[in-house]
């Protein structure tokens, strides 16, 4: 997008945000955060410095910043089947993290709140099985914990507000998504089990920052806000309605399981549940069209989805009646630059002013975040389009 034109755009969502957080004399009306999520800015790969970067992101109304704290990219020998003899995973000090504090330390000086996801993927040896040496596969869930608490006992004076895992729906970031089994592979072959694995993470995730940092707020999912409709694969994206049903071992018609992966179950728990509601090459105002998965029209159907989760105990709310949302990253991709995508810039700057306006009217939504402030740089060949071009400036500033 042109700087101009996604320069107005920000100044209309901050307005928005403001507008709807005034209360009114017949309600209060939602008090609603903006976030930034880039980390291309906070490593410093992206124009203008990074503390430049961040003070416009201060004076433009922006409340909270959101980095990762991603397990790979923290552990030591990563590529190992085994840690290293004598590592103490809980010990901070076992982790370089001159990268996450450089990150960290750019975005409260200037007085920005920070929301961190810690995630996977994780080191090979972190895996359940790890001949595969794979580090998204079967993390093991105690090793997370370890990991997690290393980070906010870490991070705890500075940060108060967590994400355990980034789209855990998506295979990316955990796998595998299905185990398939007999001589086809599709969807009458294949069984969800990432749902079962991220709760396992989720429940010891939760924990650990807990313990290492009281006064914590942790959200749980960060899931996409589509997946495919059929399972033919082992690592096809799994729907998020499904997932987070799944997560919580019942079925969709809300009827409890209790075999197989659900055999003595314990529900996760949340402050909060994060969520992408990207609406991709729908507008705002177009719902997903399958009953499974949900965009940023669709979060009526996400709200009621969770309430039913919630009164039905298989998923549990921590310090409030209602789990709020954390809308931690929206966005929309626009051609030019990428010529695989549907919306030009002018396009996709309205849009944007209309997926705050449904956030900010809404009573569950805490947060949303813009992802990304500048546009990624594009790849080259058949890779040209692989990054995303969701920024309110372009690559180049």
């Amino acid at each position: 997008m042109t700087p101009r034109l996604l320069r107005t755009a920000l100044l209309a969502l901050v307005a928005l945000a403001l507008a709807f957080a005034a209360p009114t004399a017949a309600s209060a009306a939602n008090d609603l955060e903006i976030g930034i999520a880039d980390e291309n800015v906070l490593t410093g790969r992206t124009p203008g410095g990074i503390d430049a970067t961040v003070q416009k992101w201060k004076a433009s109304g922006v409340d909270d910043v959101r980095i990762f704290a991603q397990w790979d990219k923290f552990a030591p020998e990563v590529t190992k089947t085994k840690a290293p003899a004598g590592f103490d995973a809980k010990n901070p000090a076992s982790y370089d993290l001159t990268v996450l504090d450089q990150k960290i330390d750019a975005v409260v000086k200037h007085g920005l709140n920070v929301t961190l996801v810690v995630t996977g993927p994780g080191p090979v040896w972190g895996s359940q099985e790890p001949a595969r040496r794979n580090g998204a596969w079967k993390p093991d869930p105690g090793q997370f914990s370890d990991f997690a608490t290393a980070i906010a006992t870490h991070v705890g004076a500075r940060v108060d507000r967590y994400i355990v895992w980034n789209e855990p729906n998506v295979k990316t970031w955990l796998q595998p998504q299905y185990v398939c089994t007999g001589k086809r592979i599709g969807a009458a072959s294949c069984e969800s089990t990432a749902p079962h694995l991220y709760r396992e993470l989720a429940r010891a995730g939760y924990a650990a920052i807990h313990g290492a940092d009281k006064g914590a707020r942790v959200a749980v999912g960060g899931t996409s806000s589509f997946g495919d409709r059929f399972a033919i694969r082992v690592n096809a994206t799994t729907q998020p309605l499904n997932f987070l049903r799944t997560m919580s071992c019942v079925t969709s018609k809300y009827k409890r399981i209790r075999s197989g992966a659900c055999k003595g179950f314990k529900p996760v728990t949340g402050e909060a549940l994060a969520y992408h509601p990207h609406s991709v090459t729908l507008t705002p105002g177009q719902a997903d069209k399958y009953s499974a998965n949900a965009r940023i029209a669709d979060l009526p159907r996400l709200i009621k989805v969770i309430d039913r989760l919630t009164s039905r105990k298989v998923l549990k709310v921590a310090g409030a009646r209602r789990l709020p949302l954390w809308l931690d990253e929206y966005g929309y991709q626009t051609n030019p630059p990428d010529e695989d995508q549907k919306f030009s810039p002018s396009q996709a700057a309205s849009y944007l002013q209309w997926g705050w306006s449904l956030a900010a009217r809404n009573p569950r939504v805490e947060t949303l975040t813009q992802y990304e402030w500048f546009d990624e740089p594009l790849g080259e060949g058949d890779k040209a389009f692989n990054r995303w071009q969701s920024g309110l400036f372009t690559a180049d500033g």
